[in-house]
């Protein structure tokens, strides 16, 4: 099998996902039928949203829902709202899926949705009537026990509530398990807003642990300060870390002291900007950035800075061939999906960086998806407390799986990842006579 990494011109996300697959199959010696289950996905499903607007015309977008596996349990994934949502990024995104339930050994599948939208550009009630399209369109594919969804990128409770209300009435059932991520007024479960950055940290805590490293002497970095990236930044800042730069969409701050999140969340949330303490637009107080010893850098910059532990928690392909020699972490965690390329991954094994893939490290949203939908399907309302020991029990029950497996078979933590997710996937498959 040709396991030639993709040349950069013409990689995508799916093509960098198989990269690593292809990796894993060769190494395990799959047959072809058991190729052919991995490789491409179940089924890839199309539709054409049309609503109209408030000003009485219509308007027209794309849509997905990708199912990529579904040999341990319903397809689970989210969906997103974004113009750049298109058939490779969500099929790469379903493949993932696919892995990360498996490593977590619950009892799902990999899905995931899209639809080719700004939502930024609609008014509330444009949003709901896109929400409730998406389901009608691809009402026979979803459901509780056959495809449940849940947020992504632009997704969130409002839009979820409005999804699931609008099977709910189109089917004539109650259906609380139908779909994740909701309300808590409307079956939710409590932690699940910082479910993600939860779970990563309770990897680097084990990760650090096992090292035998001190929090208070590790200087963190995080790009992007969305939910998953502040809540990562809180997290850490209570428990000693020191957390020396963050960035959202529009620039960073880093100070070799450390900074407080609790204070630079405060002022995202007055100013829509991390950088909003310092500067507005392009023009910064120079005077007090001094006095606080904190510079403004850009993203690519960010990357690069000084530190022991650096988190992408925004966007995919973040670290490339290009930059990934200039990058100083030691440790990286894959709070986003894909933030490294499959070019940059060899770089940083051969420099010796740890880095704790995204099929690990941000796994703790699905697993907690899980826990809402078993607790939609049970009625029975979890606890917060409850939350977070099954989380933090899943999360090291995998993470030791994956460390057992790097060191069995002297591999990276990524090809760990993918080879216990694949080996559980195929598992099931044998069970059920597939393959």
């Amino acid at each position: 099998m040709d396991t030639t990494l993709t040349p950069m011109s013409t990689a995508t996300p799916y093509t960098r996902f198989r990269t690593t697959l292809d990796a894993t199959i060769e190494r395990l010696g799959l047959r072809k039928e058991e190729i052919a289950f991995l490789s491409q996905p179940q089924y890839i499903h199309k539709k054409e949203l049309t609503i109209k607007k408030d000003d009485g015309s219509s308007e027209s977008f794309l849509a997905f829902r990708v199912q990529f596996n579904n040999a341990r349990g319903p397809f689970k994934g989210g969906i997103r709202f974004h113009p750049e949502a298109d058939e490779e990024e969500v099929k790469a995104l379903a493949a993932l899926m696919a892995i990360k339930t498996a490593l977590s050994d619950i009892p799902f599948g990999g899905a995931k949705g899209g639809v080719q939208c700004d939502p930024k550009s609609f008014s509330r009630r444009e949003l709901q009537a896109i929400s409730r399209a998406y389901v009608s369109a691809f009402l026979e594919e979803l459901g509780p026990y056959r495809d449940c969804a849940a947020p992504d990128v632009n997704t969130n409770p409002d839009i979820m509530a409005w999804m699931r209300d609008e099977y709910e009435r189109r089917k004539g059932v109650y259906a609380p398990s139908f779909i994740t991520g909701k309300p808590l007024s409307y079956g939710g479960i409590p932690g699940r807003d910082t479910a993600t950055a939860r779970g990563g940290f309770y990897v680097l805590q084990e990760l650090v642990n096992h090292d035998a490293l001190n929090p208070s002497e590790l200087r963190v970095v995080i790009q992007g300060f969305g939910n998953a990236g502040a809540h990562m930044a809180q997290f850490l800042h209570r428990e000693g870390y020191n957390v020396v730069a963050v960035s959202d969409s529009q620039g960073g701050i880093y100070s070799p002291d450390g900074i407080d999140p609790f204070r630079i969340q405060k002022y995202k949330k007055q100013t829509g900007s991390v950088t909003g303490e310092y500067c507005k637009g392009s023009v910064c107080d120079i005077e007090k950035m001094k006095l606080d010893h904190v510079e403004r850098v850009s993203n690519e910059e960010l990357l690069e800075l000084p530190c022991d532990v650096l988190i992408p928690a925004a966007l995919d392909n973040v670290i490339t061939a290009e930059n990934a020699r200039h990058i100083q972490a030691k440790y990286i965690l894959e709070l986003a999906n894909g933030p490294v390329s499959p070019e940059a991954d060899a770089i940083l094994d051969a420099k010796g960086a740890v880095v704790i893939p995204d099929v690990l490290a941000n796994a703790g949203g699905v697993v907690v998806s899980y826990f809402e939908w078993a607790q939609g399907r049970s009625g029975r309302q979890w606890i917060p407390q409850q939350v977070k020991d099954h989380l933090r029990r899943i999360m090291l029950e995998a993470f030791t799986a994956v460390r057992h497996e790097a060191r069995r078979s002297n591999i990276s933590y990524r090809r760990a990842a993918f080879t216990v997710g694949v080996e559980r996937i195929l598992e099931t498959m044998r069970a059920r006579g597939w393959v």
